[in-house]
């Protein structure tokens, strides 16, 4: 969790990760490629799908590049969690878990066939 926000991970992809580490150098830098830019994509729904009220929420998404086949999307505003999970006061306005929904699919589809078919 980033500074008392929401960080979510993509999980369940350690098999197809574990492919890429057998891969050539060039394989590798494309699929890094692929998730930066799948994360991107998860930041802009997340913004999307986030309540806005003052635009701070929205302020505070970023996907950040973390080193090869490895990327993440966070939320840092400290109220984060409450707006994604709800209180027993508040009810939720979930807006990471939709965007990583929104893209999840994309993501492993375009890796599976990087691995598959290689660069054209």
């Amino acid at each position: 969790m980033g500074r008392n926000g929401v960080t979510i991970n993509f999980s369940g992809l350690d098999s197809l990760i574990k492919g890429f580490e057998r891969q050539p150098a060039v394989i590798k830098t494309e699929a890094t490629r692929i998730i930066n830019t799948v994360a991107a994509k998860v930041e802009k729904t997340a913004a999307e799908e986030a309540p806005e009220d003052t635009g701070y929420l929205l302020q505070h998404i970023m996907a950040e590049p973390k080193g090869a086949l490895n990327a993440q999307v966070i939320s840092t505003a400290r109220y984060s969690i409450y707006q994604e999970m709800g209180t027993r006061k508040m009810a939720a306005h979930p807006f990471m878990g939709p965007a990583i929904k929104a893209h999840e699919k994309d993501l492993y589809t375009m890796l599976s066939n990087l691995l598959k078919e290689g660069l054209r």
